[in-house]
């Protein structure tokens, strides 16, 4: 069995072929183009498909399967984007229009969705029946999943944790809510705090620069810098509460964090872990683990293709 994962993003198409214990056996991306059209952007993920195939010496045809995660709201039992405002999609059937042009069984979900199967069969996430993930980025992506399938709710998009509600009159979502986890701990999140405090008169040894990210503040906390310290520990503090009251209302085995402050390891781990604690107090019945991402990219298409599998269940190498 060889299956398609396909992680189609606003910028590039990441895809691969896996196999049926989840390994990718070889993988590739090219760009989105998504200006250009969803027949264009489509055609290429047909070409980048094919490429990956022939080069393992098969057609298309040979595949089980394939599945793809799209950055936006998805309909996934009608296999429909309902909107993806960075492909400038709406009510698009991407199932059927994938299906037809690839000629095999297609599935369809939400890219944090995803990403949290393939840490849960390949990743941080194996040996765990339920779980949560999140993602910190641009924004704060989440998925829940229980009894092993993704939490979808009743209007589709399943855990929207980067729209909790953590600060009453804080700042202003993209959304168009106020005090969203994301407007507080996000990398957007971080660097924004970190810049009014430098403006605020806070010292930090760390310059401000147009060049400014997450990963030089983290950089910096992690050498001493207290106003780096500061901006994460706070940030931390709004992920690990919210991950409590999520804990209360969920229940899952394990926590994992992707995105690219979570590869800074223990300076946000280590915070997360003490907040959420705090605020389960009592409630913390059993250790819940929160575990960085092991995957990176490739969590993606690992999940995609596991969308479309009955898998082996993974096993340790």
């Amino acid at each position: 069995m060889c299956l398609l994962g396909i992680d189609l993003g606003g910028t590039s198409i990441k895809a691969g072929l896996v196999d049926k214990k989840g390994q990718i056996l070889i993988k590739g991306q090219v760009p989105t183009g998504a200006r250009e059209g969803a027949t264009a952007v489509l055609g290429r993920i047909r070409d980048l498909a094919q490429n990956l195939a022939g080069e393992r010496g098969l057609a298309l045809a040979d595949l089980t399967g394939a599945g793809i995660g799209i950055p936006g709201s998805v309909d996934v039992a009608k296999g429909e984007v309902r909107l993806a405002p960075n492909l400038f999609w709406r009510d698009f059937p991407l199932r059927e229009e994938l299906a037809a042009l690839l000629d095999l069984p297609v599935a369809v979900e939400n890219d944090a969705h995803a990403a949290a199967l393939g840490e849960m069969w390949r990743g941080a996430g194996r040996g765990f029946n339920s779980l949560i993930m999140i993602t910190i980025g641009t924004g704060i992506g989440s998925a829940l999943i229980s009894a092993g399938r993704v939490h979808h709710g009743v209007f589709g998009y399943g855990a929207e944790m980067g729209h909790l509600k953590m600060v009453r009159d804080g700042r202003q979502c993209h959304c168009g809510g106020h005090g969203c986890l994301e407007t507080l701990a996000s990398a957007t999140a971080m660097v924004r705090s970190f810049r009014e405090y430098l403006a605020a008169g806070h010292p930090s040894r760390l310059p401000d620069s147009p060049g400014l990210g997450a990963r030089e503040i983290l950089a910096a906390a992690a050498g001493g810098d207290e106003l780096a310290s500061r901006v994460i520990d706070e940030a931390a503090y709004y992920l690990g509460t919210a991950l409590a009251n999520a804990i209360l209302l969920a229940g899952p085995e394990g926590i994992v964090i992707g995105g690219g402050p979570a590869q800074a390891g223990e300076v946000i781990l280590a915070p997360i872990r003490k907040y959420m604690a705090a605020a389960l107090g009592a409630w913390q019945l059993k250790p819940v683990p929160v575990l960085g991402a092991e995957l990176g990219n490739d969590a993606g298409i690992i999940g995609a293709a596991r969308l479309q599998a009955r898998v082996e269940p993974a096993e340790d190498e």
